[in-house]
């Protein structure tokens, strides 16, 4: 709007014009299209640019120096408490079935999953923690 107007108050000190209005009209239709080229030149270009879906280089060092840790943790627990929480975290077991196999009461299996748990949770980082990356 502010363009049209700017142009044709322009034309109006250069030359007399007979129809301010019609004069008005083909300006703004005229900046319509090459808004609509530059536009549409723009989207053609984003369009071949290749875009990676891998995580950045940095996001992956932190994710194995996350993984190592609760490779540790997992391995300083007592071997019933792991073996429960990699039942039932990683193999998606449920806690009835965890409990049958192994000969525990359910109460006692979620007691070991609540405390594995809490035993990843505390190995972390800080910032790990505070980002909620622990499940």
């Amino acid at each position: 709007m502010q363009e049209t107007l700017s142009r044709l108050v322009h034309q109006s000190r250069v030359q007399t014009l007979v129809s301010v209005y019609a004069l008005g009209f083909r300006i703004a239709a005229n900046l319509l299209i090459d808004h609509h080229r530059r536009d549409s030149r723009y989207v053609a270009e984003r369009e071949e640019e290749p875009v990676s879906h891998a995580p950045l280089p940095d996001r992956v060092l932190v994710g194995r120096q996350e993984v190592a840790i609760l490779r540790q943790a997992l391995a300083a627990m007592p071997p019933l408490r792991r073996d429960v929480l990699v039942r039932r975290r990683l193999q998606g077991q449920s806690c009835a079935a965890i409990a049958r196999e192994l000969g525990l009461s359910p109460k006692a299996v979620e007691k070991h999953i609540t405390r594995g748990l809490a035993d990843l949770h505390k190995a972390m980082p800080g910032e790990a923690r505070a980002s909620g990356n622990v499940r």
